[in-house]
């Protein structure tokens, strides 16, 4: 991909309030194109960084702060046709300051649905992470601690949680120290999580580091997935704002690693239709794992509508990965599936 770099970069929270939710935010396809396939983007609002969370009556996706709130919320019966629920967190916690909350992610545990997601802590001026827990998959999430689930203020903070549960059930969280907003390097880590998920146990390992070329800046949005008794860390990295920004993977035999990098370039990069497209996740379904990313419109980039949903087929075959690049017409409709 082109290094684009600006003459100075713009605040994230700038980038992050672009665009508006729609009551529906649907793809405009014909009766034709919903039974062969769909049309990309999914959801053609500014929802930054999706999150996924399926669950036996359909797919939640949860984003980063913008017109609906601190934690917007939509549901799909198959990933493709999207529709408004509205702020999965309301209310915010009272170590956070408002304004700076992003990319939640939410995994059920013991019945109940808790969200991992970034705030601005006011007591160290540095984005943390926190945990909010709902009954049910749209909220309201509520954290009610006094303070972090983690809080990193010496590495530039800590964004980008990502919850995990291993097949033996042990659940574990991924993050990125913030190292980019102090002038600082940029890593990704593991650790252990308490069994009710309200904590961390155990000592963190540093899983990832940017080492390639086209790493630049920063590298971020971890999310895992097994498969084949294998485990495949799908981040991000480059500048978010532009060209540069893509999408790498790691496989390891455990989370804690080693992991080793698939490839020399991102599997998935900018292209004439989708610029900047990256921190996503990858979703299981009865066809396969789909990765679900956001990405700008090349002609728009920092405009509205901001950074749009798209979705993307993973392919994975013995020791290598690759990813369908962005396109708006897909001959293949994801086939949905629910329960584990």
């Amino acid at each position: 991909m082109p290094t684009m770099t600006p003459p100075a970069r713009p605040s994230r929270r700038t980038l992050l309030v672009t665009g508006s939710l729609t009551a529906f935010a649907g793809t405009g396809m014909s009766a034709a194109q919903a039974s062969s396939g769909f049309t990309n983007p999914v959801i053609t609002t500014n929802q930054p960084d999706p999150g996924i969370l399926r669950t036996p009556e359909g797919y939640y996706l949860y984003s980063t702060a913008g017109a609906d709130g601190n934690m917007p919320v939509l549901r799909s019966p198959d990933l493709v046709t999207w529709r408004r629920v509205g702020d999965g967190q309301p209310v915010i916690a009272a170590w956070a300051n408002s304004g700076r909350h992003w990319a939640p992610e939410v995994i059920e545990v013991d019945g109940c649905f808790h969200a991992y997601y970034t705030a601005w802590e006011r007591a160290t001026d540095r984005q943390s992470i926190g945990v909010a827990v709902a009954d049910s998959p749209g909220g309201p999430f509520v954290d009610d601690m006094d303070a972090p689930l983690l809080s990193t203020p010496e590495e530039g903070g800590c964004i980008d949680a990502s919850p995990f549960r291993d097949e033996d059930g042990t659940l574990w969280l991924l993050w990125k120290n913030d190292g980019n907003a102090a002038d600082q390097d940029s890593f990704l880590f593991a650790q252990r999580m308490a069994p009710d998920g309200l904590s961390l146990i155990g000592e963190r390992t540093r899983i990832l580091e940017r080492d390639q070329a086209w790493e630049i800046y920063t590298i971020e949005g971890p999310a895992v997935i097994v498969e084949g008794g294998r485990y495949y860390l799908f981040y991000s990295a480059g500048e978010y704002w532009n060209e540069t920004y893509g999408v790498g993977v790691a496989v390891a035999d455990r989370i804690e690693g080693p992991w080793t990098k698939l490839s020399e370039e991102p599997v998935l990069s900018a292209n004439e239709v989708a610029a900047g497209p990256g921190h996503g996740m990858p979703v299981r379904t009865s066809d396969g794992i789909w990765y679900v990313y956001h990405a700008w419109r090349p002609d728009r980039i920092g405009e509205d509508p901001g950074r749009q949903t798209w979705l993307s087929k993973v392919h994975i075959d013995g020791g290598t990965v690759s990813m369908d690049p962005p396109a708006h017409q897909n001959p293949t409709r994801p086939r949905t599936i629910y329960r584990s």
